[in-house]
């Protein structure tokens, strides 16, 4: 009876990843096939994956991407752990109100807080006007609550405190040891984090798409305005922009192992 539920219970399972696998399984034919106007293709051809890997605004877009993601994800992760050596150094008391603040981003939807943004600076005279500095700005807050978070716990997880009073027993300058000794014990957990926020931020569309789709076009907003064109191209273009995601998730996975064995 036991070995029968457990059979029953994996066919369920079976189903239910062959239902929610079928789009992708049948996009990812379709951007191969020559054409699919019947049941089943009429030939298989490459054609399409070599005008997207040929289309330079589409690997400018994923080019724009990669650097808007990147940029805001080095800016928060440098101010959270200058912010944090702070609070454990000297401020230790400080430590609620800066997780308080830290984690307040996790109650503002993205397209409110682009929103807000957008309606707060736009047409003023200052550098939040431009609107790839708003952007990278809004990031920086959206992956804020993610990156605190791995931080703080990696931090914990290596005993900051008593590294840096160890490290000062033998003569070295806190800021020196936190430096040199408690960031490339974190870098594990900090990689991971970061991996994180990366693709999170890579695979955004609505908040791009309401601060400045128009003058920095990424892949997805590439897809989004050519989404009534040739859709075996289009499919291939999604196509490869799931595998770079899943090589960032893979990257993810890797340094969560990582940090495990470690």
């Amino acid at each position: 009876m036991m070995k029968e539920h457990r059979v029953g219970k994996t066919v369920w399972k079976i189903c239910i990843a062959a239902f929610l696998l079928m789009p992708l399984i049948i996009m990812f034919v379709y951007s191969f096939s020559d054409r699919w106007i019947t049941i089943l293709p009429e030939g298989f051809t490459l054609e399409y994956y070599v005008k997207t890997l040929t289309n330079e605004k589409f690997l400018l877009g994923i080019l724009r991407g990669m650097i808007i993601s990147i940029i805001p994800v080095v800016i928060t992760n440098i101010c959270v752990l200058l912010a944090l050596y702070a609070v454990l150094v000297y401020l230790p008391e400080m430590e609620k109100v800066v997780q308080i603040f830290c984690l307040i981003p996790t109650t503002i939807n993205g397209i409110i807080l682009a929103t807000s943004v957008l309606a707060a600076y736009s047409g003023t005279n200052t550098i939040f006007a431009n609107r790839i500095v708003m952007l990278a700005m809004i990031y920086c807050v959206f992956v804020l609550p993610m990156t605190y978070q791995g931080i703080r716990n990696s931090l914990y997880s290596v005993n900051t405190k008593g590294l840096l009073e160890v490290a000062e027993m033998l003569g070295y300058r806190k800021f020196h040891s936190y430096v040199t000794i408690v960031i490339p014990a974190i870098l594990p957990g900090l990689c991971n984090s970061a991996l994180m926020c990366f693709a999170g931020l890579f695979g955004d569309f609505a908040i791009i798409k309401i601060i400045a789709s128009s003058q920095f076009e990424t892949a997805q907003s590439y897809l989004y305005r050519n989404r009534s064109t040739d859709t075996q191209e289009l499919s291939a273009a999604v196509v490869i922009l799931l595998v770079i995601t899943l090589c960032i998730n893979y990257a993810v996975h890797r340094s969560q192992h990582n940090k495990k064995t470690v």
